[in-house]
């Protein structure tokens, strides 16, 4: 059972977001302040925090900065509750080291999903853990850490080209030339665009936050794995 804390000074906040967390199945610790937040992950090390941007004494954003400090909290995932409509608070929030952010008032639905997500990707990208990428181009097959993607031929041809060289950013352009064998100047950046959001729909475990298919705002797109490629004579062997 996945333990989170919860970091409120508001005892119906804490109530609230308590009764969403125990009904998705988790095991909840809770904290009015961020001095007993500390005092408690002295001895225990929660899989997910959300907390309260602002609290007296010490706000949330101090307590995110003190927990990315401490080795046995410095990955976990933390989630910011916030009253603020400014877009500061939200960058700051970020800044100190937090993962993600949900309004107040928040809708649970959404919170237990923002959960969820973050709780998988967690597990999943587990501290030095790198993913795998296996391609079977014989087989026009994929697999991420075995598990197996279906993919579409496009689909397939757009990752395996991304794939003969992780780790390098790919434009849009390269792309298009390569993998649609379009010439130059032929060809929409929004088809690009539109195939990457696919591909993470299906080899991703939180598409909206992507860490094997990474992107660079107006450059390209770099795979970010450990990647085997495997030919027809590789595959029979």
């Amino acid at each position: 059972m996945y333990e989170i804390m919860i970091v409120d000074d508001d005892a119906q906040v804490l109530d609230m977001v308590e009764l969403v967390l125990k009904r998705e199945g988790y095991h909840v610790l809770r904290a009015f302040s961020a001095q007993d937040a500390l005092a408690v992950v002295e001895n225990e090390t929660p899989d997910l925090f959300v907390i309260d941007a602002v609290m007296p004494e010490m706000d949330g954003l101090t307590l995110c900065r003190k927990l990315r400090a401490q080795p046995h909290t410095a990955n976990t995932p933390i989630i910011f509750l916030t009253g603020s409509t400014s877009s500061h608070t939200v960058v700051d929030a970020l800044n100190s080291g937090g993962d993600d952010f949900i309004r107040k008032p928040f809708v649970p639905r959404e919170l237990a999903a923002r959960v969820r997500a973050h709780i998988r990707r967690s597990v999943f990208y587990a501290e030095g853990e790198v993913p795998a990428i296996r391609v079977v181009s014989s087989q026009y097959r994929v697999f991420i850490n075995d598990d197996e993607a279906q993919l579409t031929r496009v689909e397939f041809d757009l990752l395996r080209y991304l794939c003969l060289a992780p780790y390098r950013l790919h434009s849009t352009e390269e792309l298009l030339a390569n993998v649609w064998q379009y010439p130059d100047g032929v060809g929409d950046a929004a088809l690009v665009r539109n195939h990457i959001h696919n591909l993470r729909r299906k080899i991703e475990v939180d598409p909206e936050r992507p860490l094997i298919i990474q992107s660079r705002h107006g450059r390209g797109y770099v795979v970010k794995a450990r990647v085997e490629l495997q030919d027809e004579a590789a595959h029979s062997t």
